[in-house]
């Protein structure tokens, strides 16, 4: 099976800006939401790492850790995702197994080099690209894949997860049009239900904080998609 890292986290948002960073990395994700299904799939799956989402109070970081270096065999990388720790739950922590501990919000850059301690046992087609790959342009916007960043006209944009995510899938192909069913299946996950409707309303968010910052530049075709203008100016909606 191809090497790929599994995340355990309720939270959906999380998951599309983890799955994003590690996909533009060449590298595989799946979550598992409830700890039975992760304990099956690192058994099923021989992943070469794990990321834990434990910044929900009510998650027992400890045992968790301790549930996936059993089911590996301790033979698995596994990094933390918290709000914050104690110094003696981060001591006990990385003495049960835990290979990196990452705060919230975190920087993408912890993550990648957390990856790149993995490049040993990450098959030859999984290693990652390089970084000229990893950067998209179009007109006055340049999208920074693996630091999660958006500039226009020199401008920070900010965008949840989710918003970078259905940027980029745009800014890959510019000129054409995205349907609102092929944007929900590359940038939502498989198992949850979206309407077209949820698609306009995240897509205005991400044309209200571009236009902060430049002219519309996102062109909305009716009952089509969306795409990116050539040149930005005011577009028809």
């Amino acid at each position: 099976m191809d090497a790929g890292v599994l995340i355990h986290t309720d939270d959906v948002e999380l998951f599309l800006l983890l799955r994003h960073i590690l996909e533009t990395e060449g590298v595989r994700a799946g979550i598992c939401v409830h700890p039975g299904e992760l304990d099956h799939a690192i058994r099923s799956e021989d992943p070469v790492a794990v990321l834990l989402d434990v910044s929900n109070p009510h998650i027992d970081a400890l045992d968790l850790c301790r549930q996936v270096k059993a089911a590996s065999r301790g033979d698995i990388a596994v990094a933390a995702f918290t709000n914050w720790l104690s110094a003696d739950l981060g001591r006990d922590l990385h003495a049960a197994g835990i290979d990196a501990i990452i705060y919230r919000p975190f920087n993408p850059e912890l993550l990648l080099a957390f990856l790149k301690r993995l490049r040993a046992n990450l098959p030859r087609g999984s290693l990652p690209r390089t970084a000229s790959e990893l950067i998209f342009r179009h007109a006055d916007i340049e999208m920074n894949v693996a630091r999660v960043r958006v500039v226009r006209n020199g401008q920070v944009v900010n965008l949840s997860a989710l918003q970078f995510r259905l940027l980029l899938q745009l800014m890959r192909a510019p000129n054409v049009v995205h349907s609102r069913e092929n944007l929900i299946v590359e940038c939502w996950p498989h198992d949850v239900d979206v309407e077209p409707r949820t698609v306009d309303i995240h897509i205005g968010h991400i044309r209200r904080a571009l236009n902060r910052h430049g002219p519309d530049i996102i062109r909305t075709v009716r009952s089509k998609g969306y795409s990116l203008e050539a040149s930005p100016f005011a577009s028809d909606k």
